[in-house]
Parts: structure tokens; sequence; C-alpha cells
């Protein structure tokens, strides 16, 4: 901004931007003098509070949760810059799996995600391959892993990730950037924002925009099964556009879209893909959001109303007629199948949301409400052959004692097959011999419905005098409804009666099914200051889940027996996930720039959210386990920078935890798995003990800046069958991955020229070039191992 013409003397600026904290300065202007004034405004986050006394506070004493803010400059500098999940896993109690798999305090996969303080609906699928939004089209975000509001809900309940899109600004501005690696990867990424009008008198003036997003393309896609492999290409699109109506200072209107869409190359084995075996992947999650906002005056201070259009799927494609020699091995499996599978997976949500927040004295009261309907369809059927070494000699043995048998008894033994079982034969699903029945999407062709509604009531209650100023409490109560419809399979009966030598099954299984489940879930906390720089914390919070309910239907293992005539393999209606939740914390603040947090909790489950391969398929199906029991203990410290937002910064997460099965420990929802005894065992297959990130960076005055990271992870449980492949560790290797970023901010005096960029940088990912395993035959995860090395450089353009 440019001052002409004013008059000399003494000046007060006082410096203002949404959502960012205000900043005065004082200046002298003398006569014919020209000054400059160089501010850099914080954001308004929870990473800092401002108070009246002007010192800088990074403790929360407001807050009852466990929360960790990535402000923008994190989002911008963490290696890729691209990836969501990896930024997620960067705060405590939220530790990495396997193949974009998350372990949130024990539990698996249960990410609750928020954007701009809209619940945004569960995505379609146990293992959606596309992210929600790109960091890139982001502000700020913040993870929550305890404390739980009433408000808190809709969806899993695991972790809550809160992400505030970046501001809308008047004034255009447009950035274009990209990066270019090794091996093959690139990506384009902008971020384009204005007002319709520059003319503040205009009412297109308060009509404004805001688009970001980022094109990418990688040879390196997908975590692989193989060390060696051939293909994993991808390519994802992930953007999300804005447009904002402002007709009043009390009133806004939002229209909000995010595009987000993947297609990806399965990696494989060289020696699969050399003998034509071909597998491809597409990922969509698209979403449209209407959103309304009023401040008020007498009746309440705030409302929010919001509707959710959301459009989820998953697409799997292989080459049916080709015979894989090494597919995936999966722990658990009753045999080793080359499995060429057709998938698909299609969510339609409809959500509607809204709230309204009021203060009365010391009182902060909040109620809301959450409905949601979800119509799903799913569609498998796979092309399935013996690869199966093992069992193709234990059939040619069975076979050959036959024979010397009917000879011995001076038979004839010409009608027994010496070979019934061979290698890459075509067999059937159900009991993994040739002939019989195979399954195509027509057979399981499924449609399901979910219906959520919840409601809630919360009080904040923060006293203003005295010696309990220092005290926050909250308490509130959520009531959830679900009720879901998992579709009849009768076709997949049908089917299953012309299976040579079947028994007879019950029918009930495979007709439609209802379930409905509710719960009324308190939500208590407290927040107490025990010295300026000191914040303890204590919540309870009880778990309230919806299931997902679009299953894929897949052939039951009739060659196992029926068990009350019942298959295993039979899809089994899921119920909700009920439990409990205890966390206590302390926050400290030592001098201006370190903060620390240590949290302890406990939880437990019952009727749990896990997922299962399908059979020796990359593709995964919804499950759910009888219960689970975890604790632990999470710490992180963060270094600030200084207050102009230079010098050192860093951070290092901490999460040790241990996860326990409870009750019958096998599988109670998704499909029947009823076993012949006590299941053995102790751990789910996601237990990993012990993961650490660490992050330490610089940003100098003059541009530059730097950020390296470290993060290393205990093993997972090895599941890897010891009757295959020889005796086994009882955990996969630790893994450590180090990651560097580096850039350079170029000065506007030094860009002469529209062709000189205004940022340059620099991502190098796995710098030790790591490839143990992730993970080895786990019954619901599969064989991975990390990807390799990576280097990426880019720049960007302000148009």
């Amino acid at each position: 901004f440019e001052f002409k013409n004013i008059e000399p003397g003494d000046w007060t600026l006082t410096f203002s931007h949404n959502d960012m904290l205000s900043q005065t300065e004082s200046v002298n202007v003398a006569q014919n003098e020209s000054k400059a004034v160089t501010i850099a405004l914080e954001d308004l986050e929870p990473v800092d509070v401002l108070r009246v006394t002007g010192k800088r506070t990074l403790i929360h004493p407001e807050k009852i949760g466990s929360s960790t803010t990535i402000p923008r400059r994190v989002l911008e500098e963490y290696r890729s810059g691209n990836d969501l999940r990896q930024l997620i896993e960067s705060t405590p109690g939220v530790i990495s799996d396997t193949y974009g798999n998350i372990i949130t305090r024990g539990e698996h996969n249960a990410i609750n995600y928020e954007l701009d303080g809209v619940v945004l609906p569960e995505a379609a699928g146990v293992l959606q391959q596309s992210q929600i939004a790109t960091p890139r089209s982001l502000q700020s975000m913040q993870v929550d892993i305890g404390g739980y509001e009433a408000h808190d809900g809709g969806g899993p309940l695991g972790a809550v990730v809160r992400m505030k899109s970046r501001n809308i600004e008047a004034k255009p501005s447009t950035t274009v950037g990209g990066q270019l690696g090794g091996p093959i990867a690139g990506n384009i990424y902008y971020n384009s924002t204005g007002a319709f009008s520059q003319d503040p008198k205009s009412k297109l003036h308060r009509l404004r925009y805001e688009s970001s997003g980022q094109f990418n393309g990688s040879s390196y896609r997908l975590v692989p099964y193989t060390k060696k492999y051939s293909y994993n290409q991808g390519m994802d699109i992930n953007t999300l556009s804005k447009l904002e109506y402002k007709p009043n200072e009390r009133d806004t209107y939002r229209l909000t879209a995010g595009l987000n869409q993947s297609w990806m190359r399965i990696p494989l084995p060289q020696l699969s893909a050399g003998v034509g075996v071909r597998q491809k992947q597409t990922d969509m999650q698209n979403y449209i959001i209407a959103a309304f906002r009023r401040t008020g005056r007498k009746y309440f201070d705030e409302a929010n109303i919001a509707l959710t259009n959301a459009f989820y799927s998953e697409n799997f494609f292989s080459r049916g007629t080709v015979f894989d020699p090494l597919p995936v091995v999966n722990g658990e499996e009753p045999a080793i199948n080359s499995v060429q599978p057709n998938a698909k997976r299609f969510n339609y949500v409809f959500s509607a949301q809204g709230n309204i927040k009021k203060q009365l004295k010391a009182h902060h009261l909040e109620t809301g409400f959450y409905s949601e309907i979800r119509p799903v369809s799913t569609k498998y059927g796979a092309l399935y052959r013996n690869a199966n070494l093992l069992a193709s000699a234990a059939a040619s043995g069975a076979a050959q004692e036959e024979i010397n048998a009917a000879v011995d008894a001076g038979e004839n033994p010409a009608g027994i097959n010496p070979n019934p079982l061979p290698f890459g034969a075509l067999i059937n699903p159900f009991t993994f011999q040739q002939g019989g029945p195979n399954i195509t999407g027509n057979v399981t062709k499924y449609k399901g419905f979910r219906y959520i509604q919840s409601g809630w009531l919360q009080d904040t209650y923060k006293p203003t005098e005295g010696f309990w100023k220092r005290l926050t409490l909250n308490a509130g109560v959520r009531a959830d409804v679900y009720h879901g419809v998992f579709g009849d399979t009768m076709k997949l009966a049908q089917t299953m009666l012309t299976v040579p030598g079947i028994e007879p099954f019950d029918l009930q299984p495979f007709k439609k099914q209802t379930v409905t489940d509710a719960q009324a879930s308190g939500r208590f906390g407290a927040s107490f200051v025990v010295t300026p720089n000191t914040v303890i914390r204590g919540s309870f919070s009880n778990i309230f889940t919806p299931p997902p309910v679009d299953i894929f239907v897949t052939a039951p293992l009739v060659g196992e027996g029926s068990i009350n005539g019942i298959y295993n393999g039979t899809i089994r209606p899921m119920r909700a996930t009920r439990g409990k939740l205890v966390d206590v914390s302390m926050e400290n603040q030592i001098g201006p720039r370190f903060v620390t947090r240590t949290n302890l909790f406990y939880k437990q489950l019952t009727n749990f959210g896990d997922s299962g391969v399908i059979q020796n398929t990359p593709l995964y199906n919804r499950l759910q386990l009888s219960g689970q029991e975890a604790y632990g203990i999470e710490t992180r410290l963060d270094l600030k920078p200084s207050r102009d937002g230079f010098g050192f910064n860093g951070f290092v997460s901490n999460t040790i935890q241990v996860a326990y099965l409870r009750g019958s420990r096998g599988v109670t929802g998704g499909i029947y798995e009823i076993e012949d005894g006590p299941i053995t065992e102790k751990y789910p297959d996601h237990d990993r003990r012990y993961a650490m990130t660490a992050g330490f960076g610089y940003r100098s005055r003059k541009g530059w800046w730097f950020l390296g990271d470290v993060q290393t992870l205990s093993g997972l449980p090895n599941r890897l069958d010891q009757d295959i492949f020889g005796p086994q560790p009882k955990r996969t290797p630790r893994i450590t991955l180090v990651g560097l970023s580096t850039g350079y901010n170029t000065p506007k005096k030094l860009r002469v020229s529209p062709f000189i960029p205004s940022s340059f940088d620099v991502r190098i990912d796995n710098m030790l070039n790591e490839r143990k395993p992730t993970n080895l035959g786990s019954p619901f995860q599969g064989t991975r191992f990390l990807i390799p090395f990576r280097l990426l450089a880019g720049a960007s353009w302000q148009v």
C-alpha cells in the first residue's frame, strides 16, 4: 500500500486482516521523506494468542482437547507439500500404517474430516487412495485426538482433522507453480483469489472467489507388495474452489466445490507383469457444500447451516484371463490364488448440518444437528486360478494314494486324475477346486443405505473473576441414531446351489437386513491454569460411530463347511461402534518460543471398525472386530519461529501405545468369520507400538528456508505363514525415513522480469532409500514395501 501527500509528524498505523493477528506500528514522517514499513502478520489460529498484555502466549487455557495445529508455513514446507496424510501423521497419536492406512490411538482408519467447520461425510471404501483435499488448498489445519466435545461426530472419532481453506482476498492475485523430479514425478499447482469488482461501492466487490489445487503425476504412486516391481504410475487431481458473497456485515453465503480424482496402475512383481497381468484403480472424492453463516445480536451470536452433496467411488479393473504366478501374500488365507478382480463401489451422500452459538455471561452455549442419507452400491467379480504349489503337490499326493490303493485292491485306477489341481488351473472361488461356478458382477450386485441423525447441546463455562477464572469446564450430550440397510444377495445364494457337494445352508443372511442403533453420549472436560505457563486438562468422551454399509459381496468359503448353516464369508450386518475415551494432558510454555504437551489416554471400543483384504488381491473390504483396548502416552514439542516469522523452528511428536484385542477377538461384522476354537491372537494386526516424527528448520529474512524431517516407526506384527515361509521374527523391522525440503522466496526487488520465479524449492523423500517391509502377511493389510528415494525440484510464479 502507498500513502501520498500525508502530513509530517507521528503516525500510528494498525494493520489487520481476516483471520490474522493485527499489529500496530508507530512511524515518524518528516517533510519530503519517503518511509517504508514492513509488516508480517501472524495467523489467528490456536498457534498464538495475543493477550492484552502483549505477551506471546502459546498455550490455550480455554481448550479442553488434545490438539496440534499445523500453520501455513509447515503445510508448505513439510516434505513434498502435496500429501495431506503425511501432515496428519506428523502429529502425536497418529501413526503411519501401510498402503495409505492411518492408526489413531490403536484405531484403524478412523479420521473425521472437517472443512471450514463443515463435517465432510466419511469416504467410500476402506482405503480410498485419493485425498480429501491437498495441503496447497489449506490455510491451516488442526488435528484433535481427544477431549471431544458434543459437536464432534458424524463419522469416525479416532481423530478429527479440522481444515481451514485458504483466505479469500478482495485484491486479485494468482500464483502458478510446479515440481519435477525423479524417478519420474511432477505436478502443477495454483491458487487464485479476488473480488469480481475492485470498486468498493459495487455489490460485485462483495462477491469473491478463491480456487487452488494441484495436478500430480508420478511413477511411484502406491506402496508395492513386492520390493522389485513394474508399473505403479499414477495421476491425481485435487482442487478446491469457493465462491463467497457478503451482502452485509452479518451474513455470509459460501459455495465450495472439492474435486479429488485419482488414476493408478497397480504395482506388480516383474514376473507377473511379464506374463501380461495388468491392474488399475480409480478413486473419486468429490463434494459440493452450500453454507450460510449469520452473526446475530439478541437471540444468538452465530448461526450456521450447511448442505453437502458428496460423490465417492472406487473402481478396480483387471485383465481377467491372465494367470498371475506371484499374487500378493495375505495372511490367514486358506490358499494362495491368482485372483483378477473387477470391482466398483459408489456412495452418494446428502448431509445437512447446522448450529447456533450464544454467550450468556460466563456460559458459551452451542446446540446443533447433523443429518445424513447415503445410498450405496457395490459390485465384485473375479477370475480365480490356483497359484498354490503346495496345494497342487498335496492334491497330487492324495490322488497318487488313491491310485495306489486302487491298484492294491485290484481295481482300474484310470478314472482317477493324477493331477486334480494343476498350478494355474481355473478354480471356483467357493471351494478353490476345478469345476463349479465363478462369480461375476451381476451375481454380486449389492445395494445398501445408511441414515444418520444426530443432535447435541453443550456448554463451556469459564468464570471471569477471582481464583476460578483459571478454570474452564465443558459439558455436553450428543444423541445419535444410525439405521443401516444391507441389501439382499439372493443371486449369490442361487449361484452357491450349483457348487458341487454343497451342504444345505441358511438363506436368512442373504435376505435384506436392517440394523438400528442409538446412543446418548456424554462429553465432559476441564482445563485449569496452574501457572501462567502451565495448563492441565482432563476429559471423558462416550463414543458412538455409525458403521459404513458399502460392503463388497464375495464368495463364501464353501470348502470349509458351514457352521449352523452359515458359511464363512457370507455378508454380516455391521452394528455401531461404541466405546469410551479418557484423556489427560499437561501443556507448558518455556520462554516465548517453546511449548510442550504430554498426553495420557485410555480407550475401549466394541465392534470397532477394521478392514480385510479380499483373498489374494489389493482390494479391501469392510470388517468389524469384537473389541479393542488401547492406552498410551504422547508428547509434542514445538519450537515456534520468532514473532516476525523468521528464525529456527521445529517440532517433535512421540507416540507410545499398545492395542489389545478384546471380547471374542474375532470378526463381528462385514462378513461371517466363525472360528472353530478360541482365537489366540493378542494384538490387532495394526498394533504399532512406537512412532517418532521430528522436523527442524530455519527461515531467513532474506527469503531462504529449509526443513529437515525424520520419522522412525517400530514394526507391525509379522503374520507370514511360517509353514510356507519358514521361521519369522514376531514383528517387521524398524523403519527410519529421512527427508529434506529447502527453498528460496525471491524478493520483489529481484523480480525485474515476469519470468523470474517468486519461489524455488527442492524436496527429497526417503533420503536413505529404505526399502524395508512396512507389513508382512497381515490378514488385513497384506505385504507392503516402502517406495524408494524421490527428488522433486520446483518453482512458482505470481501472475
